[in-house]
């Protein structure tokens, strides 16, 4: 175990702030988001990797008193594990983040009234994901490759495999044309989505605040097909029942490797799920629609999320400038 991690002798003013034996430790301060997190899976989708980060933590700093615990420790410790195993500081950061989130957890719960975590810096991961946005051929090779997958299943012989081969197609529809983050999509539920008003609502958003999404025509389409599939979320029983509820709209929660297989069908590289929501934003830029609409669809929350994708629609810019012609009519 690293040196910084035991617990040290406690100072004086430690002892005082602690006050009696039965100060919180960080091994309760674990316990308790553990738990949180396994009440939550909506919240919380991976119920793999967090708990296995915070048993990790808990080993390291479980019978140390929480109100003792100091970023410089955590700093330290986060430096040896790097340099031992050799952890990417992606890894890493995920490791702080954890630790900061148990703590933020516990000033929920009044166990706690301080976040050492918050306190250490993270860790430069560089600019190695790049904006895609997919172009026309592109789509229309992905939109082949899960067409040949539909046609591939007898609607008699293997009719349940063709829903699935259908659903994916329409998973894609959805995304490409809504706008909706993957979370958003796929945590949306049939009681929030209105027909009529041609609104879906979203409980679950990156800024924590709900949202309405807006359907076009071939939006609507697409979630009546997936509502007249009448698929359902499997393991809904037994040792390892499905928590999601009942209602979501999408069958498939999990679309990695799938669209991975799609992908390297189509010869696409470079790409991920998340870059639909670029395609999104980019062709209504490109189609002239006015900023502050593509901030209201895609959900941003401020235009200057908006702005990166101005640059698209170097015509308006044109236009724009065009007053400064000499021989404006």
């Amino acid at each position: 175990m690293p040196t910084t991690a035991k617990r040290a002798v406690l100072t004086t003013a430690e002892v005082a702030i602690l006050g009696d034996t039965n100060a919180i430790t960080v091994g309760k301060l674990c316990d308790e988001f553990e738990r949180y997190v396994k009440a939550h899976p909506e919240e919380y989708r991976d119920q793999t990797n967090p708990p296995k980060r915070i048993a990790v933590i808990k080993k390291v700093f479980g019978d140390r008193a929480a109100a003792t615990l100091r970023a410089t420790a955590i700093e330290n410790w986060l430096d040896e594990i790097q340099e031992e195993r050799d952890l990417a500081n992606a890894t890493i950061n995920k490791m702080r983040g954890t630790l900061s989130m148990i703590f933020k957890h516990g000033k929920r719960k009044d166990l706690v009234n301080m976040n050492p975590a918050a306190d250490v810096p993270l860790r430069d991961v560089g600019h190695g994901i790049i904006e895609r946005f997919l172009s026309s051929d592109e789509e229309k090779r992905l939109r082949e490759v899960l067409q040949r997958k539909i046609n591939s299943h007898d609607s008699i012989k293997q009719p349940e495999l063709r829903k699935q081969a259908i659903h994916r197609l329409l998973e894609f529809e959805v995304s490409l044309k809504s706008g909706m983050r993957r979370s958003e999509q796929y945590n949306l539920r049939w009681g929030d989505v209105d027909f009529e008003r041609r609104i879906m609502r979203l409980r679950k958003t990156k800024n924590g605040k709900p949202r309405n999404a807006f359907m076009i025509d071939d939006v609507s389409a697409a979630l009546k097909h997936l509502h007249d599939l009448d698929l359902e979320r499997r393991d809904r029983s037994g040792s390892q029942p499905n928590k999601s509820p009942k209602d979501v709209v999408f069958a498939k929660a999990e679309n990695k490797k799938w669209w991975q297989a799609t992908l390297d069908e189509a010869r696409i590289q470079n790409y991920r799920w998340h870059d639909n929501r670029h395609t999104f934003c980019s062709r209504l830029v490109q189609a002239g629609v006015h900023l502050k609409v593509v901030q209201e669809a895609a959900g941003h929350a401020t235009i200057a999320s908006t702005m990166r994708y101005a640059h698209f629609a170097p015509s308006q810019v044109l236009d724009a400038m065009a007053v400064l012609n000499a021989n404006r009519q």
